[in-house]
C-alpha cells in the first residue's frame, strides 16, 4: 500500500495541478486566479483520487491515476464554482 502511494502520488499531484491550470486558462474571469485554483485541484485531486484508489484497491496505471487525478480536481473546480462565487466579480 505505501508503494502504491509513492508511486501513485505524484501523478495525482500532476493532475491536480494541471486541471487547476487548464480550469485557469479556460475561464480567467470566474476563478480566484491561477494559485488558487492549482491549489483546489491539488486538494481535490488528492483527496477524490486518493479515495478511489482506496475504494476500488487495483494496481492502476500511472495514466489511469493521472486521468483519476484530473477528473477528482475539476469536480472540485466546477464545484467551488457553482456553489462558492468569486468575491472579484461581486456574483
Amino acid at each position: 500500500m505505501l508503494e502504491q502511494i509513492a508511486q501513485m502520488g505524484p501523478m495525482l499531484i500532476l493532475g491536480g495541478l494541471a486541471a487547476g491550470w487548464i480550469a485557469e486558462a479556460i475561464s480567467r474571469a470566474r476563478g480566484y486566479g491561477l494559485i488558487p485554483d492549482m491549489v483546489l485541484g491539488l486538494v481535490g485531486s488528492i483527496a477524490g483520487g486518493g479515495i478511489v484508489l482506496f475504494v476500488t484497491s487495483s494496481d492502476a496505471g500511472m495514466v489511469t491515476v493521472f486521468l483519476i487525478g484530473c477528473a477528482a480536481a475539476a469536480l472540485m473546480i466546477i464545484a467551488q464554482r457553482r456553489f462558492w462565487r468569486s468575491a472579484r466579480l461581486a456574483t
